[in-house]
């Protein structure tokens, strides 16, 4: 059995060496059967501190306690619609005039209009398009030979590919070509036989 003091100071060293909890806990272990005395109470500050499972809590809510809702105030409805009213008969005037107008406050007057912009973009989606139904692929490529053979005949392959980039599709291009009677013929440019389309007449 040590003396107090001695047991002291190997606590004390131990303490300085700033060991892990477990590696301290694990020598004081191997020394227990020499550092046993009535006169010195287990070391306090070599123990782990213990874990808490939960996590500390972020709200200062007290537990149990009714959460408090946010309350979002609104404009009476008579005041908005009176904003509402006004602003559809004066569009052009600023919302200061259409308060001191409409004896509702100015931030009434601006969610109206925000109201009002919001119907206006709702409408315009829910607006079917002019052109509901599409050109039919045939007499769009009817169109697109015309403009290609008006200033006179011209190389298929040249038609073809200006087609493929205005996204007509060959099938189309043909039934276009019977539709208007185009002519094929032969030219003999540089000593090649290239076909050519010309608009009949």
């Amino acid at each position: 059995m040590l003396p107090a003091d001695v047991i002291a100071e190997i606590i004390a060293n131990l303490a300085a060496l700033n060991l892990q909890p477990s590696t301290a806990a694990t020598v004081l272990g191997a020394l227990a059967p020499l550092l046993r005395t009535a006169e010195t109470p287990p070391p306090a500050a070599l123990e782990p501190p213990p874990r808490s499972s939960r996590r500390p809590r972020a709200s200062k809510r007290p537990r149990g306690a009714p959460r408090r809702r946010k309350y979002k105030r609104h404009a009476p409805t008579e005041a908005r619609d009176r904003a509402l009213a006004a602003l559809r008969a004066n569009p052009d005037a600023t919302p200061t005039d259409i308060a001191k107008q409409t004896g509702v406050s100015r931030s009434t007057v601006v969610n109206a209009h925000k109201q009002l912009a919001k119907e206006a973009r709702n409408a315009a989606r829910r607006k079917p398009r002019e052109t509901s139904n599409p050109p039919d692929p045939r007499q769009r490529a009817q169109r697109f030979l015309r403009e290609q053979l008006e200033r006179g005949p011209k190389p298929v392959t040249t038609v073809e590919a200006a087609a493929s980039k205005a996204h007509i599709d060959t099938t189309a291009l043909e039934q276009a070509r019977a539709d208007l009677g185009v002519v094929t013929s032969r030219a003999n440019t540089g000593g090649a036989h290239a076909v050519q389309w010309s608009l009949p007449g």
